[in-house]
């Protein structure tokens, strides 16, 4: 029997409908929120060390360090020395590799004999040359223990207010050099940082390991204040356990990456050499391959400017730069 017009109009779209259908592909199934994402290629290129360590107390020298870095494609280092001129005996040799900076002693970083009590002296010393930073400064530090597979050791609290008025006065006189301060402040004391930076608006900052603290605390610092930049050093599974970047599946925390996405030019990376273990390449490997991995997560031209640009700019190399 033949379809009235209605009908045969009806069964027509039902066709239509068919047959398009077949045509366009099925929607994807809803992802798991907890399902793991596909590995990312590791990040492949420059790299420069924004937290590195040389104690003329120990026998690292800046030959070692270089000769590590070679073997895991590391450019070069901001290189905290203590004393000072063992970063700058190390500039003086590969400068185009090193930065020298200022740095005293885990637990003098106010000392009666500190340098960061002398503006006069910081100031000559900045104006020579002779080093381009002030850092790793411990102002906040929780005690903590090292394991014996990297040398152990136990170091006590330090409770430095990052806003003393010694610091303050040393912090300007970064400020009129263009010397970038490295402070290492536990999140808890965020405050005292805030008060600091908001003094210092000349100065810039790079707060150490972000404060081993959670992206909520740096956001609105970060959106505050131009003059403050945080490195990623010591948030690694073996050192600042507690404070990973990433997930179990190497992706990184939702949170830190949307951070690093709307600020990726005031970020840096460092691998916090310190310890006599750490100066050893299966240990070195390992570091760089975790940031390797870290950033290679992200936008190219983020990584880029994480991996080395930022810190190129903020305190440059004598030789030949790869920043823009």
């Amino acid at each position: 029997m033949r379809a009235s017009p209605p009908r045969a109009a009806r069964l027509l779209a039902g066709l239509l409908a068919v047959g398009l259908a077949a045509l366009l592909p099925a929607a994807p199934a809803p992802r798991n929120a907890g399902a793991q994402e596909p590995p990312a290629a590791p990040y492949a290129g420059p790299l420069v060390d924004a937290h590195a360590h040389l104690d003329a107390a120990t026998p690292v020298s800046a030959d070692l360090l270089l000769a590590l870095y070679d073997a895991v494609g590391v450019r070069g280092a901001w290189l905290f020395g203590a004393p000072w001129s063992a970063a700058t005996d190390a500039w003086q040799r590969f400068p185009d590799r090193v930065v020298p900076f200022l740095a005293e002693g885990y637990a003098d970083t106010l000392g009666p004999a500190s340098s960061y009590r002398n503006p006069d002296g910081l100031d000559e010393l900045l104006r020579g040359g002779y080093v381009r930073g002030l850092g790793e400064m411990i102002l906040r530090h929780a005690p903590f223990r090292l394991s014996e597979a990297v040398g152990g050791g136990a170091w006590p609290a330090v409770n430095v207010a990052a806003d003393d008025p010694a610091l303050l006065a040393a912090y300007a006189v970064a400020g009129r050099h263009g010397a970038p301060v490295v402070v290492h402040q536990e999140a808890a004391y965020a405050d005292e940082l805030e008060r600091a930076v908001r003094a210092s608006p000349n100065t810039t900052f790079v707060w150490a390991h972000a404060g081993h603290g959670p992206a909520a605390t740096l956001r609105p610092l970060l959106a505050r204040y131009p003059n403050l930049y945080a490195d990623l050093s010591a948030r690694t599974p073996w050192l600042g356990p507690g404070t990973v970047l990433t997930r179990t599946d190497g992706s990184l925390q939702p949170e830190w990456a949307a951070l690093l996405a709307d600020y990726p030019d005031r970020f840096l990376i460092g691998f916090d050499l310190f310890a006599a273990g750490h100066y050893r390449l299966t240990y070195l490997q390992d570091t760089v391959g975790y940031y390797r991995a870290l950033l290679g997560r992200l936008d190219p031209a983020t990584a880029d400017r994480i991996a080395h640009q930022n810190a190129e700019r903020l305190a440059p190399f004598a030789g030949p730069s790869t920043a823009p």
